[in-house]
């Protein structure tokens, strides 16, 4: 079932958060979503991990400079205009699991060529 955005409740969120465009992102971004608070709390001995496995995937997680080092790479701007590259993209982005899907990705040489473009972008460590 597609969730509406959260911001115009007139489109298909696109974006985790839920919302559908950039401009709605803008709108957002100044008023940051707000989970619901559980109406009670229980300790489960799996929430330790859970919390660990928050904090290591937000160490990997790009600030806004690096995104936008990679948003004006020239290199990763021409791999993106190849249509098949966005076809790729966005398979992933639909994936169950993203991360398994650029996995199998990253065994193709186009597909590799888009990660280390964005990576030499960031300044990451390959």
């Amino acid at each position: 079932m597609s969730k509406l955005c959260t911001v115009c409740s007139t489109s298909v969120a696109k974006y985790k958060c839920p919302i559908c465009t950039i401009s709605c992102y803008k709108v957002h971004k100044s008023e940051p979503c707000t989970r619901p608070e559980p109406t009670q709390k229980h300790e489960s001995p799996a929430a330790p991990a859970e919390d660990k496995d928050d904090e290591e995937e937000e160490k990997h997680r790009l600030g806004v400079d690096a995104l936008q080092r990679v948003g004006e790479s020239p290199r990763v701007r021409e791999l993106l205009e190849c249509p098949q590259m966005r076809e790729l993209i966005e398979w992933v982005h639909k994936d169950a699991d993203p991360v398994q899907a650029i996995r199998v990705l990253r065994q193709h040489p186009e597909f590799e060529q888009l990660v280390q473009a964005m990576l030499e972008a960031t300044d990451s460590p390959k």
